[in-house]
C-alpha cells in the first residue's frame, strides 16, 4: 500500500494516493505531515472524581486516554507482524503438554518439594558403638569411612581439577557422581556396567584401568601435533573434510549436551520449545559427526584407535528423530510449513485473508461518499486497530454517519470522533481470526508432538550424550595429564607401585614452586607394608597421601606425575580396591571420642575391610597413648593387615616399628633426607629417618634456653647416635648433589648430541628440497623448450621449404644455447663442471699437441696418436692413414676423419692407460649422441680442406643406422612422410647425406615410386642414387641433400 496525504483545498479534505506505510516496524499510524494540514489539539483538565476517597484528581487529556501518541488502550496503531499479509503470524507456544495450564500452576511445587525430599543412595558404613565408647557419655557416629579416606589424601581435590577440564554437562557429571562408585569390589569381579560409555569414573578392576589409559594414549595421539598419522582425516556430515590428529580434539563442536535440563522440563508436563528443540537438534547432528569421527580413526594405518571409536560405535540415533527436528524449522526459527503442510495451508490463508481485508479497506476510504465522512481534523491516524476487540480495524469517522457504515468500538475523548469497522471487512475479519484460531491450535499440535517425539526417544538421546560424555571425560583426562606432565602406568594386579621421581599433584596443581620428586616402591619382591620415617614437617604423610593419590588416579585413568619409561624401568601402579586412610585428626568422627579411641575405633573397620588389592595408608600409628602400649598395638595391627594381604604404609617415630624391615621381611623401611638443620622433603628409599626434633623446634626458633636444655636431657648414646646420622646425610646430600651434576651434564651432551642430529637432518631436507626445486625449474623451462621445438617440427611438416628450414634451423639453435645457458645455471651442474673442468684440466696437462712440439717425430701410417681436443672424441687413440699437409687423416674408433696437428698428440709412454682410464668422466664418456657425431665429424668439421673431399667423402658415406629410414612395410605418402622428417633431422644436425631403406618388395613398386618422387623433388634433394654394394646396394637409396 502506498501512502495517502490529506490536504486542505477549498475547505475540503481530499485523500491522495493509495494507503501504506501503516505496517512499519515501528508501529507509526499515518498522521498528516505538518506542513500540509495540522490539526494541534488543545491540553483540556478535567476532574475525575475517585469512588472510594471521593478525591479530585487533576489530569491532562493525554493522561485521562492511558495511552500514547493519542491511542487509547482500546485503541492501538497497527502491528507490523499482526496485518503484513507478506509476514506469517508468531504465536507462543503451549506450556503444557495437556493443555491444563493451570494445573501445572497448582503442581510444579509439589513436584519440587518431591524431587527434595528424594531419599539419595549412600554407600557408608555406621561404625558400630561399644560398651566403653557408651560410658564416654557418648555414641559412635557413623561416617562414610571410603569417601573420609578420599577427602583425607585430597582426592576431591584431583576430581575438582579433572571436572574442569570437562566441557561437557554428562562429562562433569559423571566426575560428580564419582563417589557413588566408591564401594570395595574384589578383584575376580567383572565390571556393572553393560557399555563403554556407561561405566563410572573410577574403574572397578584392572582391566578397566588399563582400558581408561588406553583411551587416555589415544587422545593423546590426535593432540599431539608432531606425530604423523599419515594425512588422515574424515569427512563430516556436511561432506567436508577434517583433519585427523595434528592437535585436533573430538568434534564437540562447542556444545555442552545438557539433555537433563531439557527432559526435566518434559518431566515437569511442559512443552519443549524452539530454543529447547533446536539444541536436541544440534547435539544430534553433532553426535553425527562424533561417529563419522569414530569411523575415521579406525582408518589410521600409522596407530591403532580401539578404545575412542569404541565409545562412539555404541550410539545409535533415531534417524526418523533426526531428519524430523532437522527439518521442523525454518530460515527464521518458526515452525516449517513446509515440513507441516497443514501449518503451511493455515498460513497461506491467514497471509490471502489479510490482504484482502486491507484491500477492500484501501478501497472503501478511497470512494467519495466516504471521505466526506472521515475525521481527520483531529491529527490522528486513518487506520487503527481496536486490540481488545481481536484486532478489529477501525477507520475514524463522524459520528453521526457512524451506524449507516459499520460498527462503533471506540470514541475520542471530546466525542467529535468515532471509529467504526467498516461492515464490509466484518465477515472477513471473522474469517482470519478463525483461521488464525486454528493456525494457532496446529502450531500447538505440531509443538506438543515434537516434544512427544523427544520424550519417547529419551533413552537413546541420553545412552549418546552419555557416550559424549565419556568421551569428554577421556579429553579432560589428557588435559590434566598435561599439566601434571603425567605418565601413563602399567597397570597389573599384583599390588605393586614403583615410580621415579614422583611428584604430589595436588601441589602441581597449586602451582607450588620446586616440587621435589621421590621415588617410591611398594609390594615388589614380596614388600607388603613401607614404613616411612623422618623428622615433623619433613614430608612423611606427603608421601603417604602421594601413595594414595597415584593409587586412585590410576583406577580413574589419570595419568601419573612421574618419570616416564628408560631404560630398565617401567613406571608401575597396579589397581587397588579400597584405598583406607588414617590420616589427621581423628575428632572430626565424634566430639566425644579422645584421638587415641578415633583412632581405634577407624583402625577397627580398616581391619574389617581390608583384603588382597587393598591400599592402607595410617599417618602415625598408636600415636596419643602410652608409647610403649601404642606401639605394641601399631605392630599387632601392622601385622594382622599385612594377614590380609593387602599393602600398607604408615608414618611413625617409633624406633621399634622403624627397625621392622630388619625383623620382617615384608616390610621395608624410607626416611625422609634432612640436610643441614633444614628437610628437603625428599623420600630416600631404604635409610631410617631420624625424628630431629630438637633441630626442627630450633629451626621454628623455640627459645633457645630450652633447646640446650633439651640437648643437656638427651643421653649421649642418643646424642651420639643423632650427630652420627645427621653428619652421614649431610655427606650422602653432597654426593648426591654431584651426582645430579654429573647427571646434568650428560643430559646437556645428550641433547646437544640430539640437536646436532636434529640440524643434519633439516640441512639434508633443505638440500634435498633445493635439488627438487631446481629439477622442477629446469624441467619446466624444458618443457617450454620443448614446446617450442614441437612447433618448429610442425611447421616443418607443413611447408620444408629451403627458407622455412633456414628459419627453424635459427630457432633450433637459439633453443639449444638457451637451454645449455640453463642447464649450465643449475647450481648442481655448475658445482659438477666445476669439477670436470679440473679433471679435464690435469688431463689436458698430460697431452703436448703436436703443433706446439719443437722435436716433433715423423708421422707415418700406423702411428698411433691420441686426441687432445676438448670433446666427445677426447683422449680417443687415433691411428694415422695418411699425412694432408697441416693436418692428418686418421682413424678414430673405426672411423675416418681429417684433424689438425693441433687436436693430435703423442701417446704417452708409461701413463697412457691410466690416463685413459681417468679420461672416462662424465665429459669423455663417448654416448650415443657423441657416436652419431663421431661419425659425421667430417661432414660438420669447418676445417676440413676441399683437398681431401674425395678420400672424405668416402668415409663419411658410410651407412649407419643413425642417417637411414626405414620405409619397408610403409605405403608411398607414409614413406614420403617419413623420408622428410628424416630429411629435417638430418639438416637440423648438419648431414648431407641420408639412405632411404625401401627394399625390394613385389615387383619394386615403392622403391620405384620414391626414386620417381626424388627426380621431382629439387627443394630438398640435390641427388639420389642406390647405395654402393658395400652399403646394402640397390634396396637402399643414397640421397645427397642441399
Amino acid at each position: 500500500m502506498t501512502l495517502r496525504k490529506v490536504q486542505k483545498q477549498g475547505g475540503a479534505l481530499v485523500i491522495s494516493s493509495a494507503i501504506a506505510a501503516f505496517l512499519s516496524e515501528s508501529s507509526s499510524a499515518f498522521l498528516v505531515p505538518d506542513n500540509i494540514y495540522t490539526c494541534q489539539r488543545n491540553t483540556q483538565l478535567y476532574s475525575a472524581v475517585n469512588e472510594d476517597t471521593d478525591s479530585t484528581l487533576s489530569l491532562s487529556d493525554n493522561d485521562s486516554r492511558a495511552g500514547k501518541d493519542g491511542y487509547s488502550l482500546l485503541r492501538q496503531p497497527l502491528h507490523h507482524s499482526t496485518w503484513d499479509p507478506t509476514v506469517d503470524p508468531s504465536f507462543k507456544a503451549p506450556t503444557t503438554l495437556d493443555g491444563d495450564e493451570e494445573k501445572l500452576n497448582t503442581d510444579w511445587w509439589t513436584k519440587k518439594q518431591q524431587k527434595a525430599t528424594k531419599p539419595k543412595s549412600k554407600s557408608a558404613i555406621k561404625l558400630d558403638s561399644d560398651d566403653a565408647l557408651q560410658n564416654m557419655d557418648g555414641e559412635s557416629e557413623g561416617f562414610d569411612l571410603f569417601h573420609r579416606s578420599m577427602e583425607t589424601i585430597d582426592f576431591p581435590f584431583i576430581l575438582e581439577k579433572l571436572r574442569n577440564e570437562c566441557f561437557t554437562a554428562p562429562g562433569k557429571k559423571r566426575v560428580l557422581n564419582a563417589f557413588e562408585h566408591q564401594r570395595p569390589t574384589r578383584s575376580n569381579s567383572k565390571m556393572t556396567v553393560t557399555t563403554l560409555a556407561n561405566r563410572p569414573l573410577i574403574a572397578e578392576n584392572a582391566e578397566g584401568a588399563r582400558e581408561r589409559f588406553q583411551g587416555v594414549e589415544e587422545m593423546q595421539w590426535l593432540l599431539d601435533e608432531t606425530l604423523d598419522l599419515g594425512d588422515a582425516y574424515y569427512k563430516a556430515r556436511r561432506a567436508y573434510q577434517v583433519t585427523l590428529g595434528n592437535g585436533n580434539p573430538p568434534p564437540l563442536d562447542g556444545l555442552i549436551f545438557d539433555l537433563d535440563s531439557i527432559l526435566e522440563i518434559v518431566e515437569d508436563g511442559r512443552i519443549l520449545e524452539g530454543p529447547e528443540l533446536l539444541d536436541v537438534s544440534t547435539m544430534m547432528n553433532a553426535i553425527e559427526d562424533l561417529q563419522l569421527w569414530g569411523k575415521g580413526l579406525r582408518k589410521i594405518k600409522e596407530k591403532q584407535f580401539l578404545a575412542l571409536p569404541s565409545i562412539v560405535e555404541e550410539i545409535e540415533l533415531n534417524a526418523t528423530l533426526h531428519d524430523l527436528l532437522e527439518d521442523a524449522f525454518d530460515d527464521n526459527g518458526n515452525l516449517s510449513g513446509k515440513t507441516f503442510p497443514v501449518l503451511g495451508r493455515l498460513r497461506a490463508k491467514v497471509r490471502s485473508l489479510k490482504a484482502d481485508i486491507l484491500s477492500k479497506l484501501d478501497a472503501l476510504v478511497s470512494m467519495p461518499s466516504i471521505k466526506s465522512k472521515l475525521e481527520l481534523e483531529s491529527g490522528g491516524p486513518l487506520y487503527s486497530e481496536i486490540a481488545n476487540g481481536g484486532g478489529r480495524l477501525v477507520i475514524p469517522m463522524n459520528p453521526k454517519y457512524a451506524s449507516q457504515y459499520g460498527i462503533v468500538h471506540d470514541s475520542s475523548r471530546s466525542g467529535k470522533t468515532v471509529y467504526v469497522e467498516p461492515s464490509e471487512i466484518v465477515s472477513p475479519t471473522n474469517e482470519l481470526r478463525q483461521a488464525e484460531g486454528e493456525l494457532r491450535a496446529e502450531e500447538a499440535r505440531v509443538w506438543r508432538s515434537l516434544t512427544e517425539h523427544v520424550w519417547t526417544n529419551r533413552r537413546g538421546l541420553e545412552e549418546a550424550v552419555t557416550a559424549v560424555g565419556q568421551l569428554d571425560l577421556v579429553l579432560a583426562r589428557c588435559l590434566l595429564g598435561r599439566k601434571l606432565q603425567g605418565v601413563i602406568p602399567i597397570v597389573e594386579d599384583q599390588g605393586v607401585i614403583s615410580l621415579q621421581n614422583a611428584r604430589h599433584p595436588v601441589l602441581l596443581l597449586r602451582e607450588v614452586a620446586n616440587v621435589v620428586g621421590s621415588d617410591l616402591d611398594l609390594g615388589a619382591n614380596g614388600n607388603q607394608g613401607l614404613v616411612l620415617t623422618g623428622p615433623n614437617s619433613g614430608g612423611k604423610t606427603v608421601i603417604l597421601k602421594l601413595l594414595g593419590l597415584v593409587a586412585l588416579m590410576t583406577r580413574s585413568g589419570i595419568p601419573i606425575p612421574a618419570n616416564g619409561r628408560i631404560a630398565g624401568y617401567e613406571p608401575r601402579v597396579d589397581f587397588f580396591d579400597p584405598v583406607l586412610a588414617d590420616i589427621g585428626d581423628i575428632q572430626s568422627v565424634g566430639g566425644d571420642l579422645s584421638t587415641f579411641s578415633g583412632h581405634m575405633l577407624v583402625c577397627r573397620e580398616v581391619l574389617a575391610n581390608s583384603g588382597k588389592n587393598a591400599l592402607v595408608l595410617m599417618d602415625e600409628l598408636g600415636s596419643g597413648t602410652d608409647p610403649a602400649q601404642g606401639v605394641a598395638i601399631a605392630q599387632a595391627l601392622l601385622e594382622a593387615l599385612l594377614e590380609t594381604g593387602c599393602r600398607v604404609a604408615i608414618t611413625t617415630h617409633y624406633m621399634v616399628l622403624k627397625q621392622l624391615a630388619a625383623s620382617d621381611d615384608r616390610f621395608s623401611v624410607a626416611g625422609m633426607q634432612f640436610v643441614r638443620g633444614r628437610p628437603t622433603y625428599k623420600l630416600l628409599p631404604g635409610t631410617v629417618g631420624e625424628s630431629f626434633a630438637i633441630s626442627v623446634a630450633e629451626r621454628l626458633k623455640l627459645p633457645q634456653t630450652v633447646i640446650d636444655r633439651a640437648n643437656e636431657l638427651l643421653d649421649s648414646e642418643t646424642r651420639q647416635l643423632g650427630d652420627l646420622i645427621r653428619e652421614l646425610e649431610d655427606q650422602k646430600a653432597s654426593i648426591d648433589e654431584k651426582d645430579e651434576e654429573l647427571e646434568e651434564k650428560k643430559q646437556q651432551m645428550a641433547r646437544l648430541e640430539q640437536k646436532m642430529k636434529e640440524e643434519q637432518i633439516k640441512l639434508e631436507k633443505k638440500m634435498l628440497t633445493a635439488r627438487r626445486d631446481e629439477a622442477r625449474k629446469f624441467a619446466k623451462k624444458l618443457e617450454e623448450k620443448e614446446a617450442i621445438l614441437e612447433s618448429v617440427l610442425e611447421k616443418l611438416k607443413s611447408d620444408p621449404s629451403r627458407k622455412i628450414l633456414a628459419k627453424s634451423w635459427d630457432d633450433i639453435k637459439f633453443v639449444k644455447r638457451d637451454a645449455i645457458t640453463e642447464a649450465e645455471n643449475v647450481p648442481s651442474v655448475l658445482k659438477a663442471k666445476k669439477k670436470a673442468a679440473k679433471a679435464m684440466e690435469d688431463a689436458q696437462a698430460e697431452l703436448v699437441p703436436l703443433a706446439e712440439m719443437r722435436d716433433r717425430p715423423e708421422l707415418t701410417e700406423g702411428t698411433k696418436l691420441i686426441v687432445c681436443k676438448v670433446g666427445p672424441l677426447f683422449k680417443r687413440e687415433a691411428i694415422v692413414e695418411k699425412i694432408l699437409g697441416r693436418q692428418v687423416q686418421v682413424k678414430v674408433s673405426g672411423v675416418s676423419t681429417a684433424m689438425k696437428l693441433a687436436d693430435l698428440a703423442m701417446v704417452p709412454s708409461s701413463s697412457y692407460k691410466t690416463s685413459k682410464a681417468k679420461a672416462q668422466s662424465p665429459v669423455s664418456k663417448l654416448s650415443k649422441k657423441a657416436e652419431r657425431a663421431l661419425k659425421t665429424e667430417s661432414s660438420t668439421n669447418p676445417t676440413s680442406s676441399s683437398a681431401s673431399s674425395a678420400p672424405s667423402n668416402k668415409s663419411v658415406s658410410i651407412r649407419t643406422e643413425s642417417n637411414t629410414v626405414d620405409v619397408r612395410g610403409c605405403n608411398f605418402e607414409e614413406a614420403k612422410d617419413r623420408i622428410k622428417t628424416e630429411i629435417s633431422k638430418a639438416v637440423m644436425n648438419g648431414r648431407c647425406e641420408i639412405y632411404v631403406l625401401h627394399g625390394h618388395g613385389t615387383g619394386g613398386v615403392l622403391k620405384a615410386k620414391v626414386r620417381g618422387w626424388l627426380k621431382s623433388e629439387k627443394q630438398l634433394v640435390k641427388s639420389w642414387a642406390a647405395a654402393d654394394q658395400s652399403d646394402g646396394g640397390d634396396a637402399f637409396t643414397r640421397l645427397q641433400l642441399r
